[in-house]
């Protein structure tokens, strides 16, 4: 097999992998041209719905938090104004609970690191797949043509005519 054969060969177990693993995906039949798109849509528009998740959890997590550490402060504040012993056993369990919660709210805000590494890899996979697209353009391009296609007239050296002899049968 010569190098143009198994370089199509390739480029046809490429394309079938491909299509194995958007049907893996989604269930649709796909044309064979849209291929490389769908699939760079679909990691865009993952990319996009995991960057405003994070975004919306985030949001939430610091708004908990300002809130928690509002309610702290004036539970803080009551604690010294409250003689009732059930008063003040309630001021001083909130006031863990409210330790408890800041440090749930934490978690959460750190969780989000996970987030945006998805983000960081979908976007790696992208160009990756763009840069696949580019090199496999090229190499289908650059690829010397099949010799049972018509690739225009061919003439040897040795049996070609010059403008001369065109010239010399009108004479």
């Amino acid at each position: 097999m010569n190098n143009v054969q198994t370089l199509r060969h390739d480029l046809i177990d490429i394309v079938g992998e491909l299509h194995a693993a958007l049907r893996e995906i989604g269930n649709e039949q796909l044309p064979q041209t849209a291929i490389v798109n769908n699939a760079r849509d679909r990691l865009r528009y993952i990319a996009t719905l995991t960057e405003q998740s994070a975004s919306q959890t985030l949001h939430a997590a610091e708004s908990i938090s300002d809130c928690l550490h509002d309610q702290k402060k004036a539970a803080r504040l009551l604690l010294h104004k409250v003689r009732s012993p059930d008063a003040l056993a309630f001021l001083q369990n909130l006031d863990v609970q409210h330790a408890q919660a800041l440090g749930q709210v934490s978690e959460i805000i750190q969780a989000q690191a996970f987030q945006d590494l998805v983000g960081q890899v979908v976007n790696k996979l992208m160009l990756t797949i763009e840069k696949m697209e580019t090199s496999l353009a090229h190499l289908l391009l650059d690829a010397d043509p099949d010799p049972g296609l018509l690739a225009g007239p061919q003439v040897r050296n040795e049996t070609q005519i010059s403008q001369a002899d065109v010239d010399s049968l009108f004479d």
